[in-house]
C-alpha cells in the first residue's frame, strides 16, 4: 500500500501522535507508535469495509 504524500515544504507527521515522522521509523515517530499501530491491527480496531468473509468449511479428514 502506498504512503499518503505531503504536500512539499511540510513535514510529514505520525499518524498515531501526529510529531514528525523519523526516517528511521517512517511512516511513525517511534517505535513505541510503530507497536500502537500493529496493536490497533491484531485487536481489530482497523478494519477493512466490505462484506463479511464467507467461511469454508473444515475439509474431509484425509484417510
Amino acid at each position: 500500500m502506498a504512503e499518503p504524500r505531503t504536500p512539499p515544504g511540510r513535514p510529514a507527521r505520525c499518524p498515531i501522535c501526529g510529531k514528525p515522522v523519523h526516517p528511521s521509523h517512517r511512516p511513525f515517530c517511534s517505535p513505541r507508535c510503530a507497536e500502537v499501530d500493529l496493536g490497533r491491527w491484531l485487536t481489530g480496531q482497523y478494519r477493512v469495509p466490505g462484506p463479511p468473509a464467507e467461511l469454508e468449511d473444515d475439509p474431509p479428514p484425509s484417510e
